[in-house]
């Protein structure tokens, strides 16, 4: 009998966690279901390459531009609220983006950006909030949702834009997932208040996951700037060449392995793919007692792999896309549980994040722009993947800096 009223109080501590991952997969599907449609989408609207790369690079840029503003309001509306502004923008900018011709496929771009701006700080700040205590695990899980929805996108959007074409397509990742995503945080997360709804809180019986921690202020000091900057230096390169390797690698697998526009889409998902065992490595990792710069550098190394062997060895594109898929998602899990961790309360979380986000998004907005300039200009993909590889290298050497021991037994560790 203990056992039948246990199982409808786990459903309903774990309720709140699913709308969180819930929410996570309309964060990246409208975005990455662009790239393999690169080629359909330039020939319909008369793009050049650089000007293509535009698509993918501006809503980066607003992640980085407009994530100031963003943290102003969700310091003042709330994360709960901020989330239903994020997934209505969401809904009304991929429709926008499918209506016409260039400009209404650029001014759906810019909405869509400044909308995902919201969500990518709501996410971690309510990590912070609410499940704090268990950081690694709920930031692999939204890191797993993530690569999953991306992965499914990547393969399936040349296939399914063939059919409906690619204004459909385009529109269908937002629209659908938008409305699914509204209707279950309005259902979960009160606007107004700052947890979960009442009622769930009630049925869960477990306050510390269904309800937000105490927050208070706490004044910046010379540690706490050098993490910023060193986690925002990590973040710059690891989303520089994350979108780099996103926006470009089916491209690339067409000119180099000779693939057709859906084969191509097809190989490159095994790189999104991949990104699925990252979040599930990271919080084992922590689990087993590994220090976080252990991890820190096993992720960075798996890294560096992918854009190294791509320039070498070619021809292996499936295993350097095993590691790098690996170890981007990792390394994004471990590089957020540290800021989480290392955060005094909701408001320091937000400002890190916020800086870091800011920072890291402005610069990763240049790689597919800068890629497809370069790639117009110099023959071969030598030069795009050793811009990764260069910028891999600096993102491990600021990450591994940046963790500091959390304990003295991780500090034995660690030395």
């Amino acid at each position: 009998m203990a056992t039948d009223r246990s199982r409808p109080t786990l459903l309903w501590r774990l309720l709140p966690v699913a709308a969180v991952l819930l929410f996570a997969t309309v964060l990246r599907a409208p975005l990455t279901v662009v790239p393999p449609m690169l080629g359909l989408i330039r020939a319909d609207l008369g793009l050049d390459a650089a000007t293509a790369g535009l698509l993918t690079s501006i809503p980066v840029l607003c992640f980085g531009l407009l994530t100031p503003v963003a943290s102003r309001l969700l310091s003042r509306v709330g994360i709960n609220l901020g989330a239903v502004y994020c997934a209505a923008g969401i809904i009304v900018a991929t429709v926008i983006r499918s209506l016409g011709g260039t400009g209404w496929a650029f001014a759906g771009t810019v909405l869509l950006g400044i909308t995902l701006a919201i969500g990518n700080l709501a996410v971690p700040m309510l990590i912070g909030r609410q499940f704090r205590h268990r950081a690694e695990l709920l930031t692999g899980a939204y890191a797993l949702t993530t690569n999953i929805v991306v992965t499914a996108t990547t393969a399936l959007a040349v296939p399914v834009a063939l059919v409906v074409g690619w204004r459909a397509t385009a529109a269908s990742t937002g629209v659908v997932l938008g409305l699914v995503v509204l209707a279950v945080w309005v259902a979960v997360y009160s606007p107004g208040e700052p947890g979960a709804r009442p009622w769930i809180r009630r049925r869960a019986g477990h306050p510390d996951l269904s309800a937000p921690t105490a927050t208070t202020e706490h004044r910046s000091s010379p540690t706490r700037r050098r993490l910023t900057v060193l986690v925002s230096a990590a973040f710059a390169c690891h989303t520089f060449a994350y979108y780099v390797v996103t926006s470009w690698l089916p491209s690339a697998l067409a000119e180099l392995e000779h693939m057709t526009p859906s084969a191509a889409g097809a190989g490159a998902s095994v790189f999104q793919a991949a990104g699925v065992a990252g979040p599930i490595l990271v919080p084992f990792l922590a689990a087993v007692r590994w220090p976080s710069r252990r991890i820190i550098v096993l992720m960075g190394l798996a890294w560096i792999l992918m854009p190294a062997g791509m320039l070498v060895a070619p021809s292996s594109w499936v295993l350097w896309s095993l590691f790098g898929g690996l170890a981007q998602a990792g390394f994004f899990t471990a590089v957020m549980s540290v800021v989480i961790r290392q955060s005094r309360s909701v408001d320091e979380n937000r400002r890190t994040t916020t800086v870091m986000q800011t920072v890291g998004y402005s610069v990763a907005a240049l790689g597919p722009f800068v890629t497809g300039w370069i790639h117009q200009r110099v023959s071969g993909w030598t030069v795009p993947f050793a811009t990764v590889l260069a910028v891999t290298v600096v993102m491990l050497v600021a990450a591994v800096l940046a963790v500091r021991p959390t304990s003295r037994a991780e500090a034995d560790s660690v030395a």
